[in-house]
This record gives structure tokens, sequence and C-alpha cells, in this order.
């Protein structure tokens, strides 16, 4: 009875020892993680280049093999791109917010959100990024935000809703690029790239889509009069004020997260 019972731990223990092993992470991602991260310790910089795959697969007592898994996933990630020839190599990249957010947009696919959702959220990450621009706004982003308003108006009178919808977003890239709160910028950045996801809204009905761009226009000429009068108070109202709108026209226009984000 000992002799089963002992037999039966050591049966189980050695099914956990498999558990284990089976979880346990791939050398290439680990050695891609460790990459990853000595990038950020040495402030590599886009152009710079990681040690050939002979030096790495040294480094890390592997086959140049595993390397180079691990600077392939690199790659995917858009953090360094492969170089041929002699001088040949892993070259570090900028990393854009689009190819940042596009694990993050994945991931959404498959939650059950909403507009209630995202609106909880950008009510108030834009009330704080409107207030953190003012007065850091060159006269060229004034320009480029006046011009915009025009372009969105523009195309509301041609009918072209999308477009229409498109650049009343590209209006807060605008502002995201006089902040110096660069997590603030990304989280904003992110939800404009998820609402121009949704431009095709399933409402057909003009009027919905008019008196949306109408809105969006009063208030966008609004805040950057504001802007131009340095008045604090006045950004910080408009821009609460036309993210309660917005959601409410967003609701109305019956707009869906069902699909998009793996575009």
């Amino acid at each position: 009875m000992a002799t089963h019972y002992a037999d039966g731990m050591k049966s189980q223990e050695n099914a956990g020892i498999d558990a284990v092993l089976i979880r346990r992470p791939k050398l290439s991602n680990l050695i891609a993680d460790d990459l990853r991260r000595g990038i950020a310790r040495e402030r590599l910089k886009p152009g710079d280049r990681l040690p050939n795959e002979r030096t790495l697969a040294a480094r890390y007592g592997c086959a140049k093999g595993t390397v180079r898994e691990a600077l392939k996933a690199l790659e995917v990630q858009g953090l360094v791109k492969m170089q041929t020839g002699p001088m040949g190599g892993a070259e570090i990249q900028p990393v854009s917010v689009e190819a940042a957010t596009q694990q993050l947009r994945t991931y959404l696919h498959f939650l059950d959100l909403n507009f209630e959702q995202v609106y909880a959220v950008r009510r108030t990450v834009e009330v704080t990024l409107a207030e953190s621009v003012i007065g850091r706004l060159s006269e060229d982003q004034l320009a480029r935000l006046e011009a915009n308003i025009e372009a969105c108006e523009q195309a509301r009178l041609r009918g072209d809703r999308v477009e229409a919808r498109r650049a009343e977003l590209d209006f807060h890239d605008i502002l995201c690029e006089a902040c110096e709160n660069q997590l603030l910028v990304f989280i904003c950045r992110f939800i404009n790239g998820l609402l121009r996801d949704l431009v095709e809204f399933r409402s057909a009905r003009y009027e919905h889509h008019d008196a949306f761009g109408r809105h969006n226009a009063n208030s966008h000429r609004a805040l950057v009069d504001a802007y131009r009068r340095g008045d604090r108070e006045a950004v910080i109202a408009l821009m609460g004020e036309h993210m309660h709108c917005a959601e409410r026209f967003m609701r109305e226009l019956d707009a869906t997260f069902t699909s998009g984000f793996l575009g």
C-alpha cells in the first residue's frame, strides 16, 4: 500500500515536473526579452546596431538559429530591422504609435466594448490633454488646427462622412504634438486610432452625420479661439462639453466595436 502511495506521489511529481517543463518559456523568447531590456538600458537609438548573431550566440551560449529567432521576434514587433550584407545585422528602428498599438487593438477585438466605456476614459484624458497644451501650441500648429476645421467642413458639405470623421480626429492628434506628457499622448492617440477604425457608422441618415459634423466644427473653432486667448477655464469647459456631446452623437450613430481592430 505504501509502495503504491509512493509510486502515486512520484507519478504526480513527475507530472508536475513535466507540466513545468511544458510551460517553460522558449530560449529565443527569453533572449528577445533580454535584448529588449538591454536596448532600453543602454538607451540605444534608431540606427544603432545590435551585436552580430555570432557574438550574441556566444553571449547566450546557444545556437545562431536561436538568436536568429529572437531577432525575428523583435523585428515583428517593429523594434529592429534586419539588414543584409557584410555590415548587416539588427538595426534599431523607431517604434511608431501605430505599431505599438496594433497588439492592443488585436486584444480589444475580442472584448465586448461600447462607446460608454471608451468615452468614460476619453472624457478625462482629452480634457487633461487640452489643458496641458495651453500656451504651448505654436502658430504653425494653431494654423493647422484652423485648416483642419475647414477641411472637415468641406468634407461634410461634400457628404463624405468617412473623411470628415477621420479629419476631425486629426484635430486632436495635432493637440498631442504640443503635449510633453508622452504617456498621455499615447493614450489619446490610441483612443483616436480606435475611433478611426469605426468611422463607417451603421446609421445611413445624413442628418445625423451632418449634425455631428457641425457640432465638431463649432467646438473646434471655439477651442482654437480659447487657445489664442490663453483662456484656461474656457478650454477646459469647451473640451469637456465637446466630449460629452461627441459621446451622445456616437451612440445615436449606432457605431459598434464588432469589427475593425484587426485591420
